[in-house]
């Protein structure tokens, strides 16, 4: 009974180390089926890792000079699709920086990438620099501010000729570099504003004023020059006497210094125009530190967060601009447009640039924004850019 009960447990135990070893060799079989779905799983959630690079065009914007120069292509080409430049003068500039905001805006809208890169200073050959680099990391298109009109045209046809499209906004580079170009406000209406206000401050018996301009290359402020000096030609002008013209680079400390020069080369200066957004907020600083409010004026082109205090505080009374935000803004839908193949940026080509309506090319290949936006104590604080 003993022995019987003995084989008994003996051959339960066995046929259960039997059974226990059919489903282990049944488990590792089985996994491969399971695991699989998991394999695959990279492949369904790829469109989730891509979606942050569509989501913020804001953030990687400051950070877009490194990434290329680290990696040697642009970072969001193959998650995105289009990837395009805008390039600045210079970085650190309020004015370039607030153009960089209606871009990335545009950017969102349009399913694209925008990254933000220029020199440190305003200067065209670290442009140029910059440009054979973008060039050779084959971006989508080039949104440019020219440091120098006529040096940056060899860079442009390069770009052309690589089958990257090349607009411009606020300075144009020469024709044959670019294609289109977005006109913040006509030439002629920015000149004449400007040499309206100059009067405006010292009224209608006129006086001495001055110029402050960016850099003696920059197109767009020796266009409105042009014109200023044609306008204070006429007799509608004749009692404003023109000093000089000097030029702060577009740097803070330049324009400053140049502001404190002119206070005592010309004792009897009236008005300071500073067609520039650096410019214009260095020497309304320079009148306020010096004591010479209500005495010197300062007007110009400037931004109205950057200008508030001195137009209350009576440094500048009043000045001009445009929105910034939307020369930005349009300059990547017009790119876009011509990088999609819908419009080849030809005279009489037409766009739709988002919530800013449709627009055509000129003949002259420019894109105009609108007229200039006069600034004063009246109006300043329903503006924030």
């Amino acid at each position: 009974m003993k022995r019987n009960m003995f084989y008994f447990v003996v051959s339960a135990v066995v046929l259960l180390s039997m059974i226990l070893s059919a489903c282990s060799a049944a488990t590792p079989s089985a996994a491969p089926a399971t695991v699989a779905p998991a394999t695959q799983a990279p492949a369904t959630l790829a469109p989730a890792t891509a979606a942050p690079a569509t989501q913020a065009p804001a953030a990687t914007a400051t950070m877009a000079p490194a990434a290329p120069a680290a990696t040697g292509v642009p970072t969001a080409a193959t998650q995105t699709g289009r990837t395009y430049v805008l390039v600045p003068k210079a970085l650190g500039n309020p004015y370039f920086d607030a153009a960089n905001s209606g871009a990335q805006l545009a950017a969102a809208e349009l399913g694209v990438k925008v990254l933000y890169q220029g020199p440190t200073t305003a200067d065209a050959t670290a442009q140029i620099t910059l440009l054979d680099s973008l060039i050779a990391q084959k971006v989508n298109g080039l949104a440019i501010s020219a440091d120098d009109a006529d040096a940056l045209v060899p860079t442009g046809k390069s770009a052309m000729a690589a089958g990257i499209p090349v607009v411009c906004f606020d300075s144009p580079i020469s024709a044959g570099g670019r294609l289109t170009f977005v006109n913040q406000a006509s030439t002629q209406g920015i000149g004449d504003v400007e040499v309206k206000m100059a009067l405006d401050l010292t009224g209608p018996a006129g006086g001495e004023i001055a110029i402050l301009s960016a850099t003696a290359q920059a197109p767009n402020q020796n266009l409105w020059i042009g014109i200023m000096k044609a306008d204070l030609a006429t007799p509608a002008y004749s009692m404003l006497k023109l000093d000089t013209v000097v030029y702060g680079n577009d740097d803070d400390t330049t324009s400053y210094n140049q502001a404190l020069a002119l206070f005592k080369t010309y004792p009897n200066l009236k008005v300071i125009i500073a067609p520039t957004t650096v410019g214009i907020a260095a020497s309304a600083r320079a009148v306020k530190d010096q004591n010479l409010t209500g005495k010197v004026f300062v007007t110009g082109l400037g931004l109205p967060n950057q200008m508030r205090d001195y137009v209350t505080g009576g440094q500048s009374p009043e000045f001009a601009l445009w929105n910034v935000p939307n020369i930005g803004y349009l300059t990547i839908y017009m790119l876009d447009a011509i990088a999609t193949g819908k419009i080849k940026g030809q005279p009489g080509d037409t766009f739709t640039a988002g919530k800013l309506g449709s627009y055509t090319v000129a003949q002259d290949g420019s894109v105009l924004l609108g007229p200039p936006q006069i600034f004063d104590k009246t109006n300043i604080a329903n503006f924030n850019y």
